[in-house]
Formats: C-alpha cells, structure tokens, sequence
C-alpha cells in the first residue's frame, strides 16, 4: 500500500468513529443534500483530522500534495472532499499560476453540491485570485457553463477578492453574466457575492440594482442588497 493509500485507509477508520447517524440524517432533510457518500461527520472534527494528517504530507512538492487532494477527491466521499479542500487551502503559499487548472478540473468533476461549491471557491480558488489576480477574469467563461456549480463558483471565487477591495469590475460583469440564470442557487451565489461588494461599494452596487431592477431575480435581489442602507433598500426593493 502506498504512502496515501495508508493515509486515506487510516483517515477512514477516524472518520467512521467520529460519524453520527443522526447528524447525516439532519443534512439530508435540512439541506436536501444526497447522503449516499456522506459518513456523517461534523465539519470541526473533519477538519481537525485534516490539519492531523496534513502534517505527513507537507514536507511533500506542492504538485505532490495537490496529487494527494486528487486521490482523496476520487474517492467521492463527502469528508474526504472537505478534507481535499482544506489540505489545498493549507498549501495556497505555494499555489503557481498553472494550478487554476487543477481547481476548475475539481469544480466540474467533484463538486456536487452548494456546500462543496463554496469550500472549494471561496477558500482555494478565492485564494489562488487574491495570489494571481491576472486568471480572475477566466470565471467569464464558466458563467456559460452547463454545470450549474461551475455558474455558482463563477461568483462565489470571487466573494474573496472582493472582500478584500478587488476585482469589482469583474463581480458586476460575472452577476450581469449570471443574471437571469434559471438556478435559484446561481441567483444566490451572485447576489452573495454583489452583497459582499456593498460592503465597500454601496453606492456602485446600488447603482447596480436599479439599473437592473426589471430584470434581476428578487432573490439575488433581496441578498445584493442586504448590507444597503434602508433607503437604497426600500428604493431597489419598490415595485413600479
């Protein structure tokens, strides 16, 4: 057995001690998530099993430790994607500009829900942006996508940069790209992510808005606008 091999095998038997019926049985009904590769672990406890065993491979090439996060990705199972994606987030000092990749490969072979969609993109991706802002605008060519959460992390990789001052330009083209999208989670990401850009643009986003008052969802509506002031707010939320 190889070196990851062992690692998954031992990874396994931690996570099927620490899983709980009850708690995966909560995620099916409140969620309505798809449980069949789901063991039912908490996320903390995912996470400190995580941190645990990304000491054995850290020493390793970056290239080597994203091959790692592939082989646990293969898998399929829910815990071992979380902890693909933290054990990549854990190596984003050491992301090179070819790895974008490798990262919208996962996003349209391995995520399969909206909870994986935004550990991937707002932590790895939103990252691997803030590191080389010049790839940002390639999330243009997946609004076009027919995978609805290659759409999603479209907007939602870049719920980062935008925190962080950047690639507002690039937020209001994706959610003018994603605007009528027929996923209510869609509408969701890029309105989360419109919300974000408010907090430093308020009046660029308001502005935003109601130039697409007729056209813009009310639910990506109702979260862009969110963090507004109550007069923006009444104004956006009025109905001609």
């Amino acid at each position: 057995m190889n070196q990851i091999a062992q690692i998954i095998d031992t990874i396994n038997n931690e996570l099927n001690e620490q899983a709980d019926p009850d708690y995966r049985e909560l995620i099916r009904t409140r969620y309505h998530m798809n449980v069949d590769n789901f063991l039912g672990v908490r996320t903390p406890k995912i996470r400190k099993i995580a941190n645990e065993y990304y000491k054995s491979i850290k020493s390793e090439q970056i290239d080597k430790r994203l091959e790692f996060c592939g082989d646990l990705l293969e898998t399929k199972i829910y815990e071992h994607k979380i902890i693909a994606f933290h054990w990549a987030y854990r190596s984003r000092k050491d992301f090179e500009l070819k790895h974008l990749d490798l990262f919208s490969t996962w996003l349209k072979i391995y995520v399969d829900d909206w909870i994986d969609c935004d550990d991937l993109c707002t932590h790895v991706i939103g990252e691997f942006f803030l590191r080389y802002p010049q790839r940002a605008s390639e999330v243009r060519l997946w609004t076009s996508s027919s995978n609805k959460w290659c759409r999603r992390g479209a907007a939602v990789s870049l719920v980062l940069p935008v925190r962080k001052g950047d690639q507002l330009d690039l937020a209001m083209q994706v959610a003018d790209l994603l605007l009528t999208d027929e996923e209510d989670l869609v509408r969701k990401g890029y309105g989360w992510l419109l919300k974000v850009a408010s907090k430093t643009y308020p009046e660029e986003i308001f502005q935003f808005v109601m130039e697409r008052r007729e056209k813009i969802p009310r639910v990506a509506l109702r979260y862009a606008i969110e963090k507004l002031p109550a007069k923006q707010k009444s104004l956006a939320m009025k109905k001609n």
